[in-house]
C-alpha cells in the first residue's frame, strides 16, 4: 500500500480526471501535473514512468477498474461505481473534499441536494478533525444564482443516467406551445448549470445529432438499455466553445473608467482580457472572445463607464439599445396640482 503523499496527490487527480472523461495517459497527465506545478504552486510533477507505476498501483492496491481505450488514447474507468479509498495525511484532503460537497449541495436541485447534505452530515459526525464545525459549514454560502424549477423525480432520472453512462426514454417540449412533446431516446453525455438553468447535453440516438435539453422541459423520463461511451469529441468541444455554441466575436475594444478599472483588473485573466492602461487611470480593454449578446448587456450594465471603441456595428446597438431603454422608462411627468 503506498503511502507516499505525492503519490497518493498523483493518484486522486488521475482519478479525478478518468472520472471526468478526460481520458488521460502518460504523456497528457505529466503535462497537467506540470501546469499544477506551475499554477497551483503543487509539487507533484513527475516522469511518464513513475505515471504508469501510479497506475499499477491503482489497478494492484486499489482494485481499480482502469482499462486503455485505443480510440480516446487514454485510460478510463470502466466501472463508475468503483470508490477509491485513498488514505489522507492532514485536513486539506478532508478540506478540499467537504468544501465541493458543500457548494455541490447549494447548487444542486433535489433529490441530490438532500443525498450530498447526508454525505456531508455522516463526514461530519466520524471526523475529528479541528478544520471543520457545525458553523464553519453552515456559514459557507454559495448563491448559484439558480431559479428555474426543476422536477426532483425528473432530475434524479437524468442526474443517475448521466452517472451511470445509462441512455434516456424521455419526452420533450414547451409548456406553451401548441405541438405535442416529442418523444426520443437520448445519450446524456453533459450535465450543465447555465444563468441558474439545468441542462443536459449528449446524442439524440435516433438520427445521432447532438442536443441540448433543458431539464426544466423534460416531460417524463426513464433509463434503459446498456452503459453508452462518453464521447470525448463532445467534451472537448464544450469546454473549447461552451455549453452552447454561439458566434463569438474578437477584438471588441473597449475603454472603461477608472471607477471600475480595479476590478477589470481583477478579472484579467479569466475573461482573457488585453488592457492598457491611460494616463487618466482609464483602461483600454480588448476582450476575449464573446458573443454580442453578452457584450452589449455587459455595457449597459455598468452604466455608462464603458465606451465600445471598435466595432461601429457593436458602438451603434449598445447606443440604439440605451434609447430604447431610456424611452421606455421615460420619467413620467406629475400631473399639474388645482390650485
Amino acid at each position: 500500500m503506498p503511502v507516499n503523499k505525492k503519490q497518493i496527490q498523483r493518484m486522486i487527480k488521475l482519478v479525478a480526471e478518468m472520472r471526468q472523461n478526460n481520458y488521460p495517459n502518460s504523456a497528457s497527465f505529466a503535462k497537467l501535473l506540470k501546469r499544477a506545478e506551475l499554477v497551483d504552486n503543487l509539487n507533484i510533477a513527475c516522469s511518464e514512468r513513475t505515471i504508469k507505476r501510479d497506475i499499477e498501483a491503482l489497478k494492484s492496491e486499489f482494485q481499480a477498474p482502469i482499462v486503455f481505450s485505443q480510440e480516446n488514447n487514454g485510460y478510463y474507468l470502466d466501472n463508475p461505481f468503483w470508490v477509491f479509498q485513498a488514505p489522507t495525511f492532514c485536513d486539506g484532503y478532508i478540506a478540499s473534499s467537504m468544501l465541493g460537497a458543500r457548494i455541490a449541495e447549494d447548487v444542486m436541485p433535489e433529490p441530490v441536494k438532500t443525498t450530498i447534505r447526508d454525505a456531508v452530515d455522516n463526514e461530519l459526525a466520524g471526523n475529528n478533525s479541528n478544520f471543520f464545525d457545525v458553523t464553519y459549514m453552515e456559514s459557507l454560502l454559495i448563491f448559484s444564482g439558480a431559479n428555474t424549477d426543476v422536477d426532483p423525480k425528473i432530475f434524479h432520472t437524468v442526474f443517475e443516467g448521466w452517472r451511470q453512462r445509462k441512455p434516456l426514454k424521455l419526452t420533450y417540449g414547451k409548456d406553451d406551445a401548441d405541438e405535442e412533446p416529442k418523444e426520443m431516446r437520448f445519450e446524456p453525455h453533459i450535465i450543465a448549470c447555465r444563468n441558474g438553468n439545468w441542462y443536459v447535453k449528449g446524442v439524440n440516438i435516433a438520427d445521432k445529432k447532438v442536443l441540448i435539453l433543458a431539464i426544466f422541459r423534460i416531460k417524463s423520463v426513464d433509463t434503459y438499455g446498456i452503459r453508452f461511451d462518453i464521447r470525448k469529441d463532445i467534451l472537448d468541444d464544450t469546454r473549447k466553445n461552451g455549453l452552447f455554441d454561439y458566434p463569438k466575436l474578437s477584438n471588441v475594444k473597449v475603454r472603461c473608467a477608472k471607477e471600475i478599472a480595479f476590478y477589470i483588473r481583477e478579472q484579467q485573466y479569466k475573461k482573457k482580457l488585453t488592457i492598457k492602461e491611460n494616463k487618466d487611470g482609464s483602461l483600454d480593454v480588448t476582450l476575449g472572445p464573446s458573443t454580442e449578446f453578452d457584450i452589449v448587456r455587459w455595457v449597459l450594465a455598468e452604466g455608462g463607464k464603458v465606451e465600445v471603441l471598435e466595432p461601429e456595428n457593436i458602438r451603434r446597438r449598445v447606443h440604439d439599445e440605451a434609447l430604447e431603454a431610456a424611452k421606455t422608462n421615460e420619467i413620467r411627468k406629475c400631473p399639474a396640482r388645482r390650485k
